[in-house]
């Protein structure tokens, strides 16, 4: 595993319309990297994982459970296992997500 890792050089793993993500893992955890356009969703979704998502650039609209919030860079939000989530970009963002634990890609 290399201890360096340069963000725009990790490959795609999965594409929404006007979003794309990458990934590397840990012994432990999923670290995702995600640029989105503005407008690009994340729809609904929920997972066993724990997530924290922080964002780099741009506006983020994240909707966890029943609670919504405009995340800007240098916020995060954490989303417990298996709680109903989703996010909208408001502008171009780019977002990490740490997944633990490790999520199966």
């Amino acid at each position: 595993m290399d201890h360096f890792i340069e963000l725009n050089k990790l490959a795609i793993k999965d594409t929404l319309p006007g979003a794309t993500a990458s990934y590397f893992q840990t012994a432990f955890s999923t670290i995702g990297y995600t640029e989105m356009k503005a407008g690009a969703e994340v729809p609904l979704h929920k997972h066993i994982q724990e997530a924290v998502d922080i964002v780099l650039e741009g506006q983020l609209e994240m909707l966890i459970g029943d609670k919504a919030n405009l995340l800007k860079p240098g916020m995060m939000s954490f989303v417990p296992s298996n709680v109903i989530h989703g996010a909208k970009a408001i502008t171009d963002c780019k977002v990490i997500t740490v997944l633990h634990p490790q999520r199966e890609l």
